[in-house]
């Protein structure tokens, strides 16, 4: 089997503005993050008619995955990859052929986290799945646990009808498949980019102490910026979190200021950050020009509310 390099890369998340523009793109309010029992992905190949397997099936472990897709491994890894399995398909008669992978992240949190890193919100999507785009020669879906990846070529004309074929097969033989993340409720929903939520399981902000962050993009004119939430263990933990940002930005660095139940924080390049808690939950907007500061703070607003009511 070639190996295949994936030319989408994760999203990196920093909260650094002394050091550059920060980024942000973005089952239940609580979701566990134990791993799942092995499972046979064999049970998961599809049948489709005229088509044969040209290979033999090969399985990637965790300590093996980066044989496949090299550097692109420590993403899937800090999503508790579990196991990777990659088969070719050959359709009869033609030159045309399919590769698919079937990535299981455990859970279906870790397989939307992985899937939202490598997402743009402009490609169009496909009806497989939790979610899924269709670009080019690939398409892309989650179903589950199972982050399902099709590349198909000498497709020519057929291309898009080949992926489609093999995508409904694959998903018919996923039972559970999987529900939207919860958090992403709590959102405001007006001037939300489409299809620009993420979730990101470890170093949110780019700190190794935050965890399970949920972000998304809103649009104002022709301004755009992100809200987040991290959602800790327990509200003493979210605290702590809390403290330890404003005691990283302290000092000689750009510190938060106090307003009221928030913070805020105008860095250098001319964008506010806004931060606040609720219970268990830190959550804000970050990227945002000054300009659109005041503006936005109804979204701010609206998000704490929304925490506040979900119980």
């Amino acid at each position: 089997m070639t190996k295949r390099f994936d030319l989408r890369f994760f999203y990196i998340f920093v909260f650094l503005p002394i050091a550059g523009v920060l980024i942000f793109s973005g089952q239940g309010l609580a979701q566990s993050g134990s791993e799942a029992q092995t499972k046979d992905l064999n049970l998961l190949l599809p049948e489709v008619q005229s088509w044969k397997l040209a290979e033999a099936v090969e399985i990637y472990k965790p300590e093996t995955l980066f044989e496949y897709i090299d550097g692109a491994a420590e993403a899937y890894l800090g999503y508790d990859f579990q196991q990777l399995l990659v088969s070719t398909f050959q359709k009869e008669g033609t030159e045309s052929s399919i590769t698919l992978e079937i990535y299981d992240m455990g859970i279906p949190l870790n397989a939307f986290g992985i899937f939202s890193s490598e997402r743009y919100p402009d490609i169009p999507e496909v009806p497989f799945g939790l979610a899924g785009y269709l670009e080019g020669e690939v398409l892309n879906f989650i179903s589950g646990p199972y982050y399902v990846k099709l590349l198909c070529y000498n497709g020519e004309a057929s291309t898009a009808d080949y992926l489609k074929e093999f995508a409904e097969a694959v998903d018919k033989k996923v039972k559970e498949k999987g529900n939207w993340p919860a958090v992403f409720k709590m959102f405001p929903s007006g001037g939300l980019i489409k299809n620009s939520e993420k979730y990101i399981k470890k170093n949110f902000m780019g700190f190794d102490f935050l965890a399970n962050g949920y972000a998304v993009s809103y649009r104002s004119g022709q301004d755009e910026y992100d809200a987040f939430i991290i959602e800790a263990g327990a509200e003493g933990e979210a605290q702590g979190w809390l403290q330890k940002l404003l005691d990283f930005y302290a000092g000689e660095k750009i510190p938060f200021v106090a307003e009221g139940n928030r913070y805020r924080q105008e860095n250098k390049y001319g964008q506010v950050i806004l931060i606040g808690q609720v219970r268990n939950y830190l959550f804000g907007l970050s990227r945002l020009p000054v300009a659109l500061a005041d503006q936005a703070l109804t979204t701010f607003s609206q998000l704490k509310v929304n925490l506040e009511a979900a119980r």
